[in-house]
Formats: structure tokens, C-alpha cells, sequence
């Protein structure tokens, strides 16, 4: 067994004690869950509940309409984002094993290893949710399963969380990861314009 798949099957094995932890204890009231990483082979438990988005966005955006989404997507600002790490130590000692730098990779491999690393963790959470862990006592169709980071874009957020939803679950997010890719491109386009013209 290599190490991606050694990591592999260490994840399934805490997320799927974890996240049964998780939707037991906060059910109906979840939206998001999967998991967050840093752009490196770190990661954490992530979820986020609609009581939790609403406290946040009363007091940290004061109900500003335009910073709704931000509100409700971005992992930084979810108060449970730490909560449940217990449950993930051997991944996190099975993460420390692929950290190991191998200076004598070349850029591509390193990359591809990577990429390997994001792949199992989608595995992951198809294998938990075709075994019923995200369907026991909820209803599948009002969370999303994602993987985010705070250093990727909307766009390939949103590929991802393709990946790993049913249609139910598409549609009722589709709209918000259209508006955040369409204002970001906004902003990245008034970006190249200004440049354009020093």
C-alpha cells in the first residue's frame, strides 16, 4: 500500500466516526460538511450549520446582503471549523508522513502527487455518502459535501463539489457559486484594466 493509499483509508476510517459524530449531533441544521485543507497535506473537519451562518453574519457582517455568501462559504468563518479534530489524529499523523519533503521530485511529480492527495479525499466522501453516513436522520439533499481552501478559487471549488453531490444538491448552491465566480472575474477584470492603463 502506498502512501496516498495508506492516507487514503486512515481518512475514511476517522471521517467516517467523525462525521457520524457530527450529523448526530447537529442534523437538521447543517448545510455544509467535508473537509478543509491549507494548500498543503494538512486538513481539518469542516462544517458549518444555518443557526451558525446567521450568528455570523449578525455580528461579523452586520447583515450586509452583499457579504452573504462570503458569510456562508468561507471556512475562515465558521466557528466549528476546529471542533471534532479529535476524531482525526491518525489522519493528521498520516498527513505529517506525506509532508516529508523528497527534494528529488521534479515540480510535475510533486503536483501530481497532490492532485492524488485532493482525488482521495473526494473518494473519501463519495465512499461515506454511497455508505448512508450523510443520510442517517437528514435529508442528503440540504448539505453539501466540499472541499475548501482559503487559496482556491469559486471556480474550482464549485468542479469539485460537482464531483461529489447529487443534482438536488447542485441546484440549490448553483446560483451562489455562480454569483461569486461571476464577481470575482469582475474584480480580476477592473484589476487588469487598471494595470493596462499605468
Amino acid at each position: 500500500m502506498n502512501n496516498i493509499e495508506n492516507f487514503e483509508q486512515t481518512l475514511y476510517l476517522d471521517a467516517k466516526a467523525g462525521f457520524t459524530k457530527i450529523v448526530h449531533d447537529h442534523g437538521h441544521d447543517l448545510y455544509v460538511l467535508g473537509f478543509y485543507h491549507t494548500g498543503s497535506y494538512s486538513l481539518l473537519p469542516m462544517f458549518n450549520t444555518l443557526s451558525d451562518l446567521k450568528e455570523v453574519f449578525e455580528e461579523e457582517y452586520d447583515n450586509e446582503e452583499d457579504d452573504f455568501l462570503l458569510a456562508k462559504w468561507n471556512p475562515d468563518d465558521f466557528p466549528s471549523l476546529e471542533t471534532y479534530s479529535e476524531y482525526f489524529t491518525s489522519t493528521e499523523e498520516a498527513c505529517y508522513e506525506l509532508n516529508d519533503t523528497d527534494f528529488s521530485v521534479t515540480d510535475e511529480q510533486s503536483q501530481q502527487h497532490w492532485q492524488q492527495w485532493l482525488q482521495a479525499l473526494e473518494r473519501v466522501l463519495i465512499r461515506l455518502d454511497t455508505e448512508g453516513v450523510f443520510t442517517n436522520g437528514i435529508n442528503r439533499n440540504k448539505v453539501t459535501l466540499a472541499i475548501l481552501a482559503y487559496d482556491e478559487t469559486e471556480a474550482v471549488q464549485f468542479e469539485r463539489i460537482k464531483r461529489i453531490n447529487p443534482p438536488a444538491v447542485l441546484e440549490s448552491v448553483k446560483t451562489d457559486f455562480e454569483t461569486m465566480i461571476a464577481s470575482r472575474n469582475k474584480v480580476e477584470q477592473l484589476v487588469m484594466a487598471e494595470f493596462e492603463n499605468m
